[in-house]
């Protein structure tokens, strides 16, 4: 939609910025705050602030036409969202599954969000030639709102009274991270190689639809294709 509206390489690398930034940023304080209140709660409050923000979109684009500053504005929103719900259920998932199947759940975990990755561009690119912007939204929002009842559903085991007690000491955690991630040299190394990766790719992925369209004149399908390539990669690597 972007792309279309603007054509603007500047725009979709400040939308790109935005949605990342907030979740880079604040990530690290985030996960403090999550290892001492209800992860059941923040996920999903998570996924209701994230539906709240799509339903005000979707509510826009039916009335008028989408003005760049608030898709700039629920971009971020969603990004905060993100930024808790994101280590939430990484710190749920050892809760519920037995420690000798935590490999193999994230193997699958992978799989399923490459496998997500194919599918929902390639329905993407279709709804976007027959749907209206705001009932493709709705989607999201309708998405949203299953994902919070599920959480609120499953039973997931609560902290101990003793560590949601704990005061957060934002800066004394954070270090002792940092010392645990030293200490574990291949734990160490991955997280280097994802940093440099996603430096490397953020830009190029923000300019996709840009050089599609623009550059190759191609459609909102050949844009797709580029992402199911990308996701296919994405599975392959989860499944090895």
């Amino acid at each position: 939609y972007l792309t279309e509206k603007t054509g603007s390489a500047m725009v979709l690398s400040m939308a790109s910025l935005v949605g990342f930034l907030p979740y880079a940023i604040l990530g690290p304080a985030i996960g403090v705050l999550v290892d001492r209140h209800d992860r059941k709660k923040i996920m999903i409050g998570a996924d209701l602030i994230i539906a709240a923000a799509g339903a005000v979109l979707a509510i826009v684009a039916f009335c008028m036409e989408l003005p760049v500053w608030m898709i700039m504005i629920v971009l971020f929103i969603r990004s905060i969202g993100t930024a808790f719900h994101t280590p939430a259920l990484n710190a749920v998932t050892p809760l519920l599954v037995p420690e000798e199947q935590l490999t193999k759940c994230a193997g699958y975990s992978q799989s399923l969000q490459s496998i997500s990755y194919i599918v929902s561009p390639a329905v993407a690119a279709l709804l976007y030639s027959v749907w209206d912007l705001n009932a493709i939204i709705a989607i999201d929002v309708l998405g949203a709102v299953i994902a919070s009842i599920t959480v609120a559903i499953v039973r997931i085991p609560k902290l101990g009274n003793q560590v949601q007690s704990l005061e957060p000491n934002f800066i004394r955690e954070m270090k002792e991270g940092v010392v645990v991630l030293r200490q574990n040299k291949g734990l160490f190394a991955l997280l280097l190689l994802g940093t440099l990766y996603t430096f490397v790719y953020m830009p190029i992925n923000a300019l996709f639809p840009l050089i599609s369209m623009e550059h190759f004149n191609g459609t909102p399908v050949h844009i797709s294709i580029t992402e199911i390539s990308f996701a296919f990669g994405m599975l392959a690597g989860g499944l090895l």
